[in-house]
């Protein structure tokens, strides 16, 4: 894919190598690029044109939430070597009627994702944390199993409009603590939309996929981005209140569903779902006194590379 430096109006630039960084320095000095989104950065590593083996095993940096990066915080990460973007998609945003794409907010993503591009950083794109169109929330959200077409519909059109632009994806942006911080929700209810996410999340895996492979692009890896604790954490969290369920609930069992299919009580296989390798990688985010031992626990669970989220001031 050719590296695009800045989108002007009516043409984009091109420059290799040396002279495409210089330049990028000097329009960075003087251009805040405000990306709409939270933005990350990974280790993802190129070697003519190649991918490496460490392509899903790099930590992936993000700003503060509510916070875009500007310019200099952009330059310091390129001195760090950071080669993948995370960027976020909003599906509210998106698609704020059911079954149509808003142009607008469409091209508002491509223009950040070739920006990105032009850094020489590769695009990682995050298709939800969250956000749901409030068409979706009066259908009965993630709740009903029948709105789960909803999510792979904008999954697919999403991805054919703008999945020559990134190889990599993260489908779900730790969806159990969306699900466990709803305090008005019932325990059936919070079980039931996690089994319908972690399904959901194996289907737009295959999904991604074949689509990329049908437009000659091979070089795809898909994750999901999960929250997790230490057992001690969580004992403190269930003694002050703030936490709502046991440890296996809260991690372990949706990233089994996830990662290898595996449906364990109370979580229910709603799509019939084969045990397989679902994930590319598991993106982890905890508290930084627990990375090791979350980072373990995450390797041994799902079974595939897990790459940290750190959050850096933006």
């Amino acid at each position: 894919m050719s590296r695009h430096i800045l989108r002007k109006p009516g043409r984009i630039v091109f420059a290799p190598g040396r002279e495409r960084r210089e330049r990028l320095r000097r329009v960075l000095l003087r251009l805040s690029i405000d990306t709409g989104a939270e933005t990350g950065y990974s280790g993802r590593r190129k070697n003519g044109g190649e991918v490496t083996d460490t392509a899903n095993t790099g930590p992936i940096v993000k700003a503060r939430a509510g916070r875009t990066l500007s310019a200099t915080s952009l330059l310091t990460l390129r001195r760090r070597e950071p080669e993948s973007a995370l960027v976020f998609a909003s599906w509210a945003a998106l698609e704020p009627e059911e079954g149509r794409l808003d142009e607008d907010a469409l091209a508002g993503l491509r223009d950040r994702l070739l920006r990105i591009g032009g850094l020489g950083i590769e695009p990682v794109l995050c298709l939800y944390r969250g956000e749901d169109p409030d068409w979706f929330l009066r259908r009965g959200g993630w709740a009903k199993e029948d709105n789960l077409r909803c999510f792979l519909r904008y999954t697919g059109r999403l991805v054919r409009s703008v999945g020559h632009l990134c190889g990599e994806y993260i489908t779900f942006y730790e969806p159990n603590e969306m699900v466990w911080r709803e305090k008005k929700s019932d325990l059936r209810r919070n079980y039931l939309t996690l089994s319908h996410i972690a399904c959901v999340h194996v289907r737009a895996y295959r999904l991604i996929r074949d689509t990329r492979v049908q437009r000659g692009l091979e070089d795809t890896a898909v994750g999901v981005a999960l929250r997790m604790m230490t057992p001690a954490r969580m004992r403190r969290e269930l003694l002050m209140g703030r936490a709502r369920t046991v440890l296996s609930a809260y991690q372990k069992l949706p990233l089994l569903a996830m990662a290898k299919g595996e449906f364990r009580l109370p979580l229910r296989n709603t799509l019939r779902i084969r045990p397989g390798t679902w994930c590319d990688f598991v993106a982890l985010l905890c508290d930084e006194p627990d990375r090791e031992r979350c980072r373990n626990e995450a390797a041994s669970i799902g079974g595939v590379p897990v790459r940290d989220i750190l959050e850096i001031e933006g």
